[in-house]
């Protein structure tokens, strides 16, 4: 009974959170006399404030759409198979603006700053608990942190310009909210990119701490579908790998690979792993839907689904068409993840990374060891041109032998031989998991686009459109 009052408390809230004019977004003090402080009573009402703080992170907006399929959209892996009202249209076509009703990305942008919102006031209320033990409280306060830390994170690569786009990334990057604050006087002020990265780390390296000094605190679902100290490191070596910092990407990435904690599914079971909800050997987080079926990111790929507005987000010819980037025998290509359908008279082919006959509420695997595998070949090219050349193919090859047994080891003479090959397999491992165009720009690489219905169909480095304008929030 106690449990469900909390649950209905943190459901006011978070109805109150998304009743909030654009003036009071982000205010901290509660909407129709729902009481924040209240949810912090007891151990119970503080473990259900984090578990809601990952419930913000599966809703369409973040991670189930718009923030997922923003760099697949732009980066030139979908194209769509409607033409009628397709979704994200403006992040296509490059014609985001800040007027927040051309702006595809505003619901992310509030959401994600709602997650901010809910994990500052786990971190500035959870202490007033007094019915829990110190390692208790350090897992969820690890959690906060993280989940602040991975918001950050997700803005500053959708709001700026890569880190490397000027000398010391001091080009402006996002606000920062570290604190819930009665006024939005601060909301007007970006912090550059050094300074949000730098924050990012800070959480992160405050979240491993507490992860060291804590206990387990979910009582039901797998511990890959809650952050943990190794999500955090894995993470943290994802925000290494873009600012640059190639020694702690690759140092960070080659712990947790040889830990062997996350070892890399077979090729036999790859196509498998993607189906339903199977949680993968491999996975270091996920985000889980339980037992939830539709509303999710398969939607916008399941064919299998009647309605006319689902399955818009086919594969582009760029990713799929005449065999440029995958084997015909690389189990992640088009003859094992990849399903054709026709519509109006045209063949189109969609992954089912995201979907199954009936549900497509598929776990979003945030961050897996293959990902690992791919910082750790890049990191170490990056840090020694020469020398590093073998070790980058010893963990590009882990990946590239493994979607395929049979493909030719892969060497480079060359360092941007290396890159190029890299940043072709991220593409292939990587595809609709939201990486290509952040990629892309963090690689400082030109966009192109050939099966693209856009005006737009890519730019050359550096540009202004590899940053989407913020949306006016007032």
């Amino acid at each position: 009974m106690r449990q469900n009052k909390h649950i209905i408390i943190l459901s006011l809230i978070a109805i109150a959170l998304n009743s909030m004019g654009c003036r009071k977004f982000l205010e901290s003090h509660s909407e129709n006399n729902v009481s924040v402080a209240e949810l912090f009573t007891d151990y119970e009402g503080a473990r259900t404030a984090i578990i809601g703080c990952y419930n913000k992170m599966k809703t369409s907006a973040y991670y189930t759409k718009d923030f997922y399929a923003y760099p697949e959209l732009t980066g030139g892996n979908i194209n769509y198979a409607i033409t009628k009202a397709p979704s994200l249209y403006h992040n296509y076509s490059f014609t985001n603006v800040s007027l927040s009703t051309y702006n595809d990305m505003y619901n992310f942008y509030t959401q994600a700053y709602s997650v901010i919102y809910s994990a500052n006031n786990v971190l500035e209320n959870v202490d007033n608990v007094t019915n829990a033990k110190v390692t208790q409280l350090n897992r969820i306060k690890a959690d906060a942190y993280t989940i602040r830390a991975m918001a950050h994170f997700d803005l500053v690569r959708v709001f700026a310009q890569d880190y490397s786009n000027s000398p010391t990334a001091n080009h402006r990057g996002i606000v920062i909210k570290i604190k819930n604050t009665d006024s939005i006087a601060s909301f007007n002020t970006y912090s550059t990119v050094k300074q949000v990265y730098d924050q990012v780390l800070s959480d992160l390296d405050t979240a491993i701490a507490l992860y060291a000094a804590s206990v387990d605190i979910y009582p039901s679902g797998s511990s890959q579908t809650w952050l943990s100290a190794n999500a955090a490191n894995a993470l943290k070596a994802r925000v290494c790998l873009y600012k640059g910092d190639y020694t702690q990407a690759y140092n960070l990435s080659t712990t947790i690979i040889k830990s062997g904690k996350y070892p890399l599914l077979t090729t036999s079971n790859y196509d498998a792993s993607w189906s339903k909800k199977n949680i993968s050997s491999e996975s270091i987080f996920e985000l889980a839907f339980g037992a939830g079926t539709g509303g999710g990111y398969g939607d916008y790929f399941n064919f299998t689904i009647p309605q006319t507005l689902y399955a818009q987000f086919a594969t582009s010819n760029d990713l799929i068409g005449n065999g440029v980037l995958f084997d015909p025998a690389d189990v992640r290509g088009h003859n094992f993840l990849f399903k054709d359908t026709t519509i109006a008279g045209r063949t189109y082919s969609f992954s089912s990374k995201y979907f199954g006959t009936a549900d497509s509420t598929n776990n979003i695997k945030v961050i897996r060891a293959s990902e690992l595998y791919l910082i750790a070949a890049e990191s170490a090219v990056q840090s020694d041109p020469i020398n590093g050349l073998s070790t980058a193919a010893t963990y590009l090859n882990a990946i590239r032998t493994r979607a395929n047994p049979n493909a030719t080891y892969f060497t480079a003479a060359s360092k941007q031989a290396m890159l190029d090959e890299i940043f072709n397999e991220r593409r292939r491992e990587l595809c609709f998991e939201g990486h290509l165009f952040f990629d892309i720009a963090r690689m400082h690489r030109n966009l192109v686009r050939v099966d693209c219905s856009s005006n737009i169909k890519g730019f050359t480095y550096p540009n202004t459109l590899y940053a989407c304008p913020i949306p006016t929030l007032y």
